[in-house]
């Protein structure tokens, strides 16, 4: 990096810069493109490229250039405009410069350096500094003079999942959880009526379709369209005994969906004196 510059850090030339220049607004809101990778976001498309990339929690951006670079004419101008672009573009994603991991610099004439970073100094979270690279580029156009690039990490949230059609939690706790990458915990059913809180019945099989319609609801309200999103359940037992009962009308839910990995107990006692308990992991579509 060319931080250091006037301490006698040596520079760097490259022949040509790898970007094209998109004359775009320093606001934008992330609409997903188009893709094939469920598991790969990607926002503001352009003709060849797209603005940004999202994939496993990290936001990668193109190389950022100023909105008008015939009007802003000097580095602190065009700086100013890139880094506006990229406060707009981290928080299109949810998220800001105290996230950034890695930050790479062009400029077109080295020794412009200091007044980038004279810009790059008032502008930095300086709690959080990056890690950061700075080169002489030939950039795609005589009038640009700078173009910055940087990489940042998406905050991670999880938000509760609570709807009334599925029984309320007995306890400190939310029916379910959605983390940001699309995981939902679903939290122990038991077979209580979601109207009026009291169990539907005093018979497993009862219960054991009942915990299935608390669980589906639960799903259902944090976005997944069935019973295929789980990837995993936990059944716990009053007694053994049930077993045979339970699978069946469990085997049932499912239907001709993929059966989800499983581990089933007996446990000495369930709350409120409930036969049978459901917990579930799903994976929701984002």
């Amino acid at each position: 990096d060319f931080g250091s510059l006037q301490k006698g850090v040596s520079t760097c030339k490259i022949s040509k810069s790898h970007s094209i220049l998109v004359k775009m607004s320093s606001s934008f809101t992330a609409v997903p493109a188009s893709s094939t990778n469920s598991d790969i976001r990607r926002f503001v498309e352009g003709p060849l490229f797209n603005q940004i990339v999202v994939h496993s929690g990290i936001a990668y951006l193109s190389g950022q250039v100023a909105v008008d670079p015939k009007t802003q004419l000097t580095v602190t101008d065009q700086t100013k405009s890139i880094l506006d672009k990229i406060d707009s573009l981290l928080a299109s994603v949810g998220t800001d410069k105290s996230r950034i991991l890695v930050a790479s610099v062009w400029l077109s004439d080295i020794s412009t350096a200091p007044e980038m970073n004279a810009v790059w100094e008032t502008w930095l979270d300086k709690q959080n500094k990056p890690a950061r690279a700075t080169v002489e580029a030939s950039l795609v156009r005589a009038e640009l003079l700078v173009e910055i690039q940087v990489t940042a990490a998406l905050p991670s949230k999880a938000g509760a999942v609570v709807t009334t059609d599925a029984a309320g939690a007995v306890g400190p706790y939310n029916q379910g959880i959605v983390t940001q990458d699309g995981i939902l915990f679903i939290s122990g059913c038991i077979g209580l009526d979601a109207k009026s809180g009291q169990f539907t019945g005093s018979t497993i099989e009862e219960q054991t379709h009942q915990v299935l319609k608390n669980l589906d609801a639960i799903l259902r309200a944090a976005g997944a369209k069935g019973p295929e999103a789980i990837l995993k359940t936990t059944i716990l037992l009053d007694s053994m005994d049930d077993f045979a009962k339970v699978n069946q009308i469990y085997a049932e839910y499912f239907g001709e969906s993929r059966f989800p990995a499983r581990a089933c107990f007996a446990a000495k006692t369930l709350p409120k004196g409930a036969l049978v308990e459901i917990e579930a992991i799903a994976e929701i579509e984002k």
